[in-house]
């Protein structure tokens, strides 16, 4: 009898190992798939206490793609593709959950090579957004301020996005950028000159969060209970020291603290479709001015 029993036990056994490893895979499987382009501005995301099936992406269309096929239940793109987005078929089913915003400022950064002093820009071709930027405008007065002559200085306008591979090529020597592009900068090589965290963001025709928000998470609708979990551990998260943020970011990135240390930390706040609204309207407001450039 005990001999039989024994079999049994052992019959038994692997059985039990295939259903535990079977609840496993399920649990797995249930966890929330949050898709992000990686870098400082996942700081709270690194430091969350909260399980999911993170993926990162090498591009906000990619994230953008997947969430609009079902394949992620949420992610992070930035900001500024949100009303091009809201244009697709799918995005009906989308909603806006949460935001990362981090300060405008100004910052020049100098192309590779280029060793110079505030007031020996005079001759050299400076990237700007626009020429009724605020960054440049700032950047004018407190150039000026400190001596710099800019008489003979070759602005030329262009999106954010095209600066740093501008001064890659060679095309242009310096460029005003708005302060989420410093670290990816400084991460690439590039020496910043000048800063100045004081700017006043927005204006009449275009509020301050929309040159603020750096990212917008968005989350699919069906899955709206469980994605506010994930928020409020990114809220939680919000709440640890700057330098416990920055650690996250070291910790799960190449960027190193020396580069943070210098930078403001990025914040995410709970969002909703509000903000869907101002970019809409933001779009609109600079569709109908036609090519005039604002950032």
């Amino acid at each position: 009898m005990v001999k039989k029993q024994s079999i049994v036990f052992l019959l038994i056994l692997p059985l039990v190992f295939i259903l535990n490893a079977c609840a496993a895979n399920e649990a797995q499987s249930r966890l929330l798939a949050i898709g992000h382009g990686g870098g400082y501005l996942s700081a709270a995301m690194y430091a969350a206490d909260y399980e999911a099936d993170v993926q990162q992406f090498r591009s906000s269309s990619d994230i953008a793609y997947a969430l609009l096929s079902g394949a992620l239940d949420a992610g992070f793109i930035e900001a500024d593709k949100l009303a091009a987005l809201a244009e697709l078929d799918g995005f009906e089913r989308l909603t806006i959950v949460g935001k990362v915003t981090y300060p405008y400022g100004a910052t020049l950064v100098l192309r590779k090579g280029l060793n110079v002093r505030l007031q020996e820009l005079d001759g050299l071709v400076i990237a700007a957004s626009s020429p009724e930027c605020v960054l440049l405008d700032e950047f004018v007065v407190d150039a000026e301020r400190l001596g710099a002559e800019l008489s003979d200085v070759k602005f030329i306008y262009m999106a954010f996005e095209a600066m740093l591979p501008a001064l890659e090529s060679g095309v242009v020597d310096a460029a005003i950028i708005k302060g989420s592009f410093a670290v990816i900068a400084q991460s690439e090589g590039y020496s910043i000159l000048y800063q100045n965290w004081d700017v006043e963001p927005g204006d009449e025709c275009c509020p301050a969060i929309i040159d603020q928000a750096a990212l917008v998470l968005l989350a699919q609708r069906e899955k709206l209970s469980a994605v506010q979990s994930f928020v409020g551990a990114l809220s939680e998260a919000q709440t640890l020291s700057p330098d416990e943020l920055r650690q996250a970011v070291a910790g799960n990135t190449t960027l190193t603290l020396e580069i943070l240390h210098g930078q403001p930390v990025p914040e995410f706040s709970a969002a909703d479709d509000e903000l869907l609204a101002i970019f809409i309207e933001a779009a609109n407001d600079h569709n109908n001015n036609g090519d005039e450039d604002h950032d």
